[in-house]
């Protein structure tokens, strides 16, 4: 028996017989209806969505996490923590940097999740926005947004152990063998990968307990810094050219024009909002998706946003280090200023966990991420396989650890800007792709849907995509990154090209079922 798969027949899908494909492809491959012009036949009004359609009891026992498991993987995807974000306030100034913090929740941040919360919903499906340019666009642009982002979190997670030693050595003292940095480096890669071979579930709530502890000593500093605060006036400070310090580093004065560190301010802030979107790659893990993606989405940034904003409002109230000699880990001094060495050591302490939650967050992401391609036969097909006990896609895992332990013996400013870029192209993707589904699927089932006709998405989403045009084009004012960025997106491209995606090859998947 034959039978098309049409939009119209409601619970009929259910009930058809199944290709072994089509078996083999069940919950796990989202695929679009194709349009009369793009395939010659079919309605471009309506969606198909195989994985959302003909899910079964059976994925129920893998839907796992809920509500605050995915604040907590939010969390740590996103920010983690404080750290990192100090040039936020050193670039420009306070002023500009508060300014800036208030409003890029809104203008950033919040337009971002409603898109993931809209599409992760509509296609819960574990490889998450790689799926949705799929429906989108069809196999090669899916596969670039894919690839894209997993090279972009494989180089994130690259940075984590390198932090981690560098927060140790401004305290401690250097590690005089880069031979020994790099195999403590390696160590610290390797052992925070475990947790993601262990399950979902201890991931899930590991990283729920692991942002409230990280949380805590921040806090602590928040309070005692506006207590004992007596510079409130540096919160209108805006950074001048002409900086004058003493010949120990520290602040003496400072007068000429504004010069604000545009570039840094930007791909500063971006790198420390940036993430929301990777929540989506595991969303057949996540239970009840219709309600649980939108209530930790939103929970998430505001909590991201207020993580960044009362530590740093307090550290520059009580202004010392004097934030002009802020930079990467200086909340570490900042602690040492306010509470001597126990606020410090609890800071360096809570500065070594964020790193490890982060690493563990975005090499989940990474491996549910790589595993959905795999799924959708746009990654090879070893990197599916799930452990049966705990059910994690250990080669995925196997997999971006490798490639971690490449990476990690670079310099932090060398790849930082090759990983925005990546971000930048492959998020431009999805809001496109975002677009493009209102358009050829206005019909398909949307659990949460962003309010507002196509007219209103477009202009809210023309903040978010200027900054990453902005975000992409601004790596390649640097020689070594932009060298990088080329030679990553070619080598995606010419695999693409060598794997000769087309649209046909996933229609006849999913068009039709035989007995």
């Amino acid at each position: 028996m034959e039978a098309a798969l049409s939009p119209k027949a409601g619970g009929a899908y259910e009930r058809l017989l199944l290709t072994p494909n089509l078996e083999k492809l069940r919950d796990l491959l989202v695929v679009s209806g194709v349009s009369s012009a793009e395939m010659g036949e079919g309605d471009s009004n309506h969606g198909l969505r195989l994985g959302a359609t003909l899910e079964t009891v059976k994925e129920g026992h893998r839907r796992q996490l809920k509500v605050m498991s995915i604040v907590g993987l939010c969390y740590f995807a996103v920010c983690g923590g404080p750290i990192g974000s100090e040039y936020i306030i050193s670039a420009g100034g306070p002023l500009i940097g508060f300014i800036f913090l208030l409003l890029f929740p809104f203008i950033f941040g919040i337009p971002i999740a409603y898109v993931t919360a809209e599409l992760s919903t509509t296609f819960p499906q574990d490889g998450g926005y790689t799926v949705w340019v799929l429906n989108a666009f069809g196999p090669f642009w899916g596969f670039q947004c894919g690839y894209w982002a997993w090279i972009s979190g494989v180089i994130d997670n690259a940075i984590y152990p390198a932090l981690a030693v560098a927060t140790f050595t401004d305290v401690y003292g250097s590690i005089n063998s880069p031979v020994a940095e790099y195999f403590i480096k390696a160590g610290i890669a390797v052992a925070l990968a475990l947790p993601n071979l262990l399950g979902i579930r201890i991931v899930g709530r590991g990283m729920a307990v692991m942002s409230i502890f990280v949380m805590i000593p921040f806090a602590v500093l928040f309070i005692w810094g506006v207590v004992r605060a007596d510079d409130w006036d540096a919160v209108g400070d805006i950074r001048r050219s002409d900086i004058i310090y003493d010949e120990n580093g520290d602040f003496i004065s400072m007068s000429g024009s504004i010069n604000i560190d545009w570039s840094l301010l930007i791909n500063t802030l971006f790198w420390n909002f940036n993430g929301a979107v990777g929540m989506s790659v595991f969303g057949g893990e996540v239970a009840n998706p219709g309600q649980t993606y939108p209530r930790a989405l939103m929970i998430s940034v505001l909590l991201v946003a207020l993580t960044y904003l009362a530590p740093l409002f307090s550290a520059t109230v009580f202004n010392s280090p004097h934030w002009t000699t802020w930079e990467e880990g200086s909340f570490s001094s900042i602690a040492e200023d306010i509470g001597g060495s126990f606020l410090s050591n609890w800071v360096v302490l809570a500065t070594f966990c964020s790193n490890a939650g982060m690493y563990i967050a975005e090499l989940f992401c990474d491996s549910f991420q790589i595993l959905g391609m795999a799924e959708c036969d746009l990654a090879p097909a070893f990197l599916k396989a799930r452990n049966k006990q705990f059910n994690t896609p250990h080669n995925a895992v196997y997999a971006s650890l490798v490639i971690i332990l490449v990476l990690i013996k670079f310099e932090f400013d060398e790849i930082i800007g090759m990983t925005n870029a990546l971000s930048a192209f492959y998020q431009l993707l999805i809001l496109v792709a975002f677009i493009k589904l209102r358009f050829s699927q206005p019909d398909i089932e949307r659990p949460f849907k962003v309010p507002g006709n196509i007219a209103v998405l477009i202009t809210a989403l023309l903040i978010p995509s200027a900054l990453l045009i902005y975000i992409a084009v601004d790596v390649f004012f640097s020689l070594v990154p932009a060298i990088l960025v080329v030679g990553v997106t070619l080598a995606g491209l010419l695999y693409a090209r060598w794997r000769k995606f087309t649209r046909a090859q996933f229609r006849q998947l999913t068009t039709t079922t035989e007995s």
